[in-house]
């Protein structure tokens, strides 16, 4: 029986420490981190807007000096309400604050979203599916550039089937003739193998910066 108490305690005390490092944990990212970033991502909705390499940096650093900036603001606007006559204490504790931030973040999430900062949400449902609008330098919208894309997809593959129907044809040639022109065929269906490994290289490339836009 002892050993048996002495294991539920020992249970407890892991499932107690586990607990209060969740919440330390949550409570660093809710102050530091989450309404910042959720903040970032709602003035700048565009992958690449910030700044085309370092991107996820500055995204990163801006967001932990807005959580801290709109903790502080918070803070203030509790502290504005004056006393808690229930209870004699300031509006400025713990749940308020949790509360205030998490509201806040769930606000700059959905405004993100509007603005099309997250457009991974169409896997979880198409009509959560929305697009950035196009900086002011960018000449083409979204449906160009994705016009543009297919059309060129279409002509790599166009090219790709091209490509198989000579190697096809020149192995089969190559059955038919002399040691001499079968040598010729060997060239042409050699060259043909590398244009359309190179062709198929490059519709794999497209295909996955199309869905990496997508999605």
């Amino acid at each position: 029986m002892d050993l048996d108490r002495w294991c539920r305690a020992l249970a407890d005390d892991v499932l107690g420490a586990i607990a209060a490092t969740a919440r330390v944990i949550g409570a660093l990212v809710l102050l530091f981190f989450l309404p910042g970033y959720l903040l970032i991502n709602a003035l700048y909705p565009r992958k690449g807007e910030l700044d085309r390499e370092y991107d996820g940096l500055y995204r990163l650093t801006l967001g932990i000096v807005l959580s801290i900036a709109v903790t502080v603001f918070w803070s203030f606007l509790l502290n504005s309400f004056g006393v808690n006559g229930s209870t004699g204490l300031g509006y400025v504790v713990g749940p308020n604050i949790a509360g205030g931030l998490i509201g806040l973040s769930a606000a700059f999430f959905g405004l993100g979203w509007w603005r099309g900062a997250y457009p991974w949400m169409a896997r979880l449902h198409p009509a959560l599916a929305r697009v950035p609008k196009p900086g002011p330098g960018e000449l083409l919208t979204e449906e160009e550039r994705d016009h543009r894309v297919r059309l060129k997809l279409q002509e790599l593959a166009e090219k790709r089937e091209s490509l198989r129907r000579a190697i096809k044809d020149a192995e089969r040639r190559m059955r038919m003739q002399s040691s001499d022109a079968r040598t010729h065929y060997e060239e042409v269906r050699d060259r043909s193998r590398v244009e359309l490994k190179a062709v198929e290289a490059k519709l794999k490339e497209l295909e996955e910066e199309r869905a990496a836009e997508l999605y």
